[in-house]
């Protein structure tokens, strides 16, 4: 064979190895458009379209300044819930984005390894002497040597066509890995933008609920009116719990697996720990659980928790291990967290801000779960904490551990 035309097979198969003809093994991945747009996202999305729709057939109508106020802080509540979400998908793409990378890496170091090993292999083809395959075969002394040398042939070239396809696949995945990792970093790209919107927003909004606070504070008659904003709000947090209640099986399961993995062996932590737990905040308590007068408004109220006064920004904690059941605006409540924490015991916080858990996350004890806010009120920074027992209201300073 002359050494022209070795050569020229040499050129040949480097050419086959880095042009395949298709990209025969792509990842199933790759076919899909990746998007940031998870459930859970696009369930806030579908609020926010609702509120605003909402906003808008009511937008000519005459409204009250505590209206007015409800409306700047569910779009407050609805905003920092969706920039909390943006967060959570942005550093969820970030990992996804580290780890792109690094297979990408791994896979260019294999790829040359094997690109490097079939070279070798190349090389060695071209000084191993001037016969042929058939040329071996035919100038074989005996039909056993020759049968030998077919089959060691047959070896090598198998040998040879493995490590192609494996370069050849291994090109294919390299390029779809960078695409992937072109489109996660425009998806990363989207979400700040988008969060930046979000952000710029709520700026404006919290300006303007600190405004309609001022003046609202100013009327005793907004007062006398959120007493009664209040009860309803009472009402319906009553039907929120009835309506978990029924779903408790469900979560029952889910709290047991999540308390076996964090070695919580006990099968009704809350009722073990009465009169032990710890607070959600530390503060004064100015409304006690049970009925309530008001000594400046002559107003007669029933309390379904206790209300702690606290600075505002304060940390507020989970006071056992449970999984987030809900976090919704009640107008009354302002943002409202409930934790389910297992035996149909439930722990209520609501006028809370800058919320830092997501439903359906399992928590442990003295979690922070938000901070102490004026959401729903026009009393200033309070805490309005409550405990329930399937659909009973129980009073928390029973079973909250004892001050010294």
């Amino acid at each position: 064979m002359s050494t022209k035309l070795k050569e020229l097979i040499i050129a040949l198969l480097f050419l086959l190895i880095l042009f395949p003809e298709s990209p025969f093994l792509q990842e199933e991945d790759i076919n899909k458009k990746i998007e940031y747009r998870s459930d859970e996202l696009e369930k806030i999305r579908s609020e926010i379209k609702h509120f605003r729709k909402n906003l808008k057939k009511t937008e000519a109508k005459e409204k009250s300044l505590l209206t007015k106020l409800h409306e700047t802080e569910k779009n407050i509540s609805l905003t920092e819930k969706m920039i909390s979400q943006l967060n959570r998908e942005q550093k969820q793409k970030e990992r996804e984005i580290k780890a792109t990378g690094n297979s990408i890496k791994k896979l260019e170091n294999d790829l040359s390894q094997l690109k490097s090993n079939f070279a070798k292999r190349l090389v060695n083809i071209y000084k191993s002497g001037e016969y042929n395959d058939w040329e071996l075969i035919l100038t074989s002394q005996s039909l056993n040597q020759a049968i030998y040398r077919y089959k060691y042939l047959r070896i090598i070239s198998d040998i040879d066509k493995k490590t192609s396809s494996e370069i050849r696949h291994s090109i294919v995945t390299i390029d779809n890995k960078k695409q992937k990792m072109i489109t996660e970093l425009q998806d990363k790209k989207k979400i700040i933008n988008e969060k930046k919107r979000y952000q710029n927003s709520l700026s404006k909004q919290k300006n303007l609920r600190k405004q309609q606070i001022n003046k609202a504070r100013r009327n005793k008659n907004n007062l006398l009116a959120q007493i009664k904003e209040k009860e309803k709000a009472a009402a319906k947090l009553s039907r929120l719990i009835t309506d978990l209640e029924k779903q408790r099986e469900i979560r029952r399961k889910e709290l047991a697996h999540q308390r076996a993995l964090f070695g919580v062996s006990a099968d009704n932590p809350f009722l073990l720990n009465q009169g032990k737990l710890i607070w959600p905040v530390q503060g004064k308590i100015i409304s006690k659980f049970g009925i309530q007068k008001n000594p400046v408004l002559k107003t007669i109220t029933e309390n379904s928790g206790i209300d702690i006064k606290a600075e505002k920004g304060t940390p507020v904690k989970a006071i056992l291990d449970g999984v987030v059941t809900t976090i919704t605006y009640i107008r009354g409540f302002g943002n409202t967290i409930i934790i389910d924490h297992g035996s149909g015991f439930y722990t209520v916080y609501t006028h809370v801000e800058n919320v830092h858990i997501y439903e359906k996350q399992y928590i442990s004890t003295g979690t922070i779960i938000a901070n102490v806010g004026e959401s729903g009120t026009l009393s200033g920074s309070i805490l309005h904490f409550e405990i329930w027992k399937n659909k009973i209201k129980l009073n928390p300073e029973d079973w909250l551990a004892k001050r010294t």
